[in-house]
């Protein structure tokens, strides 16, 4: 009996999921003026680690019901030929950038630039913001280390993915064998059922929130590709089935025209914004929420909006929503209102205000929006400086040049396919007259040489050990990402007894202070001691290789004023 009561259970189960469809929704269309335009963004290709091409993804996507797909290999913008509208879906080309603090995730970048993504995490931020994308933490809470995001410090008005496909897989743990059993019967309730709660993410997000604006992003990070060898690969899910998960709907002015540039742009100011929310559209399609705040002028605020605390305000939200929903107001993290299916309240005063829509019997909410922001001036402009972008290095409160006791104090160097100018001082070049050091170089093109590089360097043994960091004044031809190194004893490396600290600086064509404090020097080698000695330097480098431009690339830069500053 026992063995017939469950072989009942499992065959009802598996009737359940074979006829699982996205639950009815009801109620009125949202009425705030806004079209929603379902966007799938963090997307990977055969051109960096994804199993299909980007004319199969974009097919799939167009399969799927997307409107905008974000196509973000990692660490290139190889895609940049697919971008626009493709097959009907506005492409938008960005990348995921490796750092060692985690991953940035850059939305619609601009432009391939000459140099190559690399550095630490403040770089990327700033690569990002610098080629016109929107930055966010890719995978923030990851479960494997080397993922995880550890740059919440970090400056700059940054969002973050609350919602994380490689994530979700990697927290499902054993159910992922039911995810795999189910996948055939019905591969959107198995994706589905395999998502875990994520109030611990809510959490740091409302801790987030408390200080700066912080966009919240899902992130699709589809592969469709699980690695079996090193040549071999089990396809897996299929991009449409990621695709119909969690998407995020944009809330624009007007439907998409199909003019790409102009829609790129409305995209792209509702994403940094935050003019949208979250949606499972397995669960139910989520299309026709709308979370409003309104004063008592009659002006109707939406996700991504400040307004004035000192007005008389009510939130509203719903919309077209599953039976039995449960609609939950949080101000600051905390709940101060809910409703079934419906909810309208006062504010009750100043705070973060965003919705969550919970449907029963799932440990995921169905629906998370961005916040409305109610503060007075006075507040705003204050979280506007918590998430402002560094500017300018601030002067420095003493600095001293470096003393060469090398004629001239520099020497080029470089790998045997590469090239570089044989002087290394220019005359006059430098501001107001002065003479310059320059890195003339032309880094061999793509070819069985493997490394790549050229650099300036200069071997004298120095105690930099009273000074905060390095600084110099530097220019170029063109725009390139380089590796400025100190190196110091580790009789472990392999390196001649020196491990070799990094920190990378980006060119611009008018001179530009740069300002690199002792502690954003990392180190690769598997053999370190941990900790970057300033008072046993060994060697100061300016040095490119094919991990800072591509490989190809010819250019000059020029250096003044290097010393060290506190």
């Amino acid at each position: 009996m026992l063995l017939l009561a469950a072989l009942g259970t499992a065959a009802l189960l598996v009737v359940r999921v074979a006829l699982h469809r996205p639950l009815a929704v009801a109620g009125e269309a949202p009425g705030d003026g806004y079209s929603r335009i379902p966007a799938v963004l963090h997307v990977h290709t055969t051109l960096s680690d994804g199993g299909g091409t980007p004319e199969e993804v974009i097919r799939a996507a167009r399969e799927a019901g997307v409107a905008v797909l974000g196509i973000t290999d990692h660490n290139n913008l190889d895609a940049k030929p697919f971008e626009g509208y493709r097959d009907g879906v506005l492409v938008l080309v960005g990348s995921e950038l490796s750092t060692p603090s985690g991953h940035v995730l850059g939305v619609g970048l601009e432009r391939d630039p000459a140099f190559r993504f690399n550095g630490d995490a403040l770089d990327a931020l700033e690569d990002v913001r610098h080629l016109g994308g929107v930055p966010f933490a890719a995978h923030p809470f990851s479960t494997r280390a080397d993922l995880r995001w550890t740059g919440f410090d970090l400056p700059g008005p940054w969002g973050l993915e609350l919602l994380n496909g490689d994530s979700d897989a990697r927290r499902a743990g054993p159910r992922l064998l039911l995810t795999a059993f189910f996948y055939r019967l019905n591969p959107d309730y198995a994706l589905l059922a395999a998502a875990s709660g994520i109030d611990p993410v809510l959490e740091r997000w409302d801790a987030l929130l408390a200080e700066r604006e912080v966009v919240g992003l899902a992130g699709a990070d589809a592969h469709s590709r699980i690695p079996i060898t090193r040549t071999r690969a089990l396809r897996f899910p299929a991009y449409q089935a990621l695709f119909r998960q969690a998407r995020n709907q944009l809330l624009l002015a007007a439907p998409l025209s199909g003019d790409a540039a102009a829609d790129r742009a409305a995209v792209l100011d509702a994403v940094a914004a935050g003019r949208f929310y979250i949606g499972l559209d397995t669960l139910a399609l989520a299309g026709g929420f709308s979370f409003t705040v309104e004063d008592a002028l009659g002006r109707r605020f939406t996700m991504g909006d400040q307004v004035d605390a000192a007005a008389p305000l009510r939130a509203s939200a719903g919309g077209r929503v599953p039976q039995g929903t449960r609609i939950v107001l949080r101000r600051d993290g905390q709940v101060v209102g809910e409703g079934r299916s419906r909810l309208e309240l006062a504010l009750p005063g100043p705070g973060v205000y965003r919705v969550e829509a919970w449907v029963p019997g799932w440990p995921v909410p169905w629906i998370v929006t961005n916040p409305v922001y109610v503060f007075d001036a006075a507040t705003r402009e204050a979280r506007r400086q918590r998430a402002a972008w560094p500017g300018p290095p601030a002067p420095t409160r003493e600095s001293a040049p470096l003393r060469f006791a090398t004629d001239p104090p520099f020497t080029a160097e470089h790998d045997s396919s590469s090239t570089m100018d044989a002087s290394v001082v220019e005359t006059k070049a430098g501001p107001g007259g002065a003479d310059a050091f320059r890195l003339g170089f032309q880094l061999a093109p793509p070819g069985p040489e493997g490394f790549t590089w050229c650099a300036l360097v200069n071997r004298e043994a120095r105690d930099l050990g009273e000074w905060a960091g390095l600084r110099f004044r530097m220019r170029a031809d063109g725009e390139y990402r380089l590796w400025i190194q100190l190196r110091d004893p580790n009789p472990a490396s392999a390196d001649e007894g020196l491990e070799w600290w990094m920190a990378s600086a980006r060119t611009s064509t008018g001179w530009s202070e740069v300002q690199l404090p002792f502690s954003r020097f990392r180190t690769l080698n598997p053999r370190s001691d941990g900790r970057l000695d300033p008072d046993e330097t060994r060697a100061v480098v300016f040095m490119l290789d094919h991990a800072s431009v591509k490989p190809g690339t010819r250019g000059r830069i020029w250096f003044t004023d290097v010393g060290v500053y506190r």
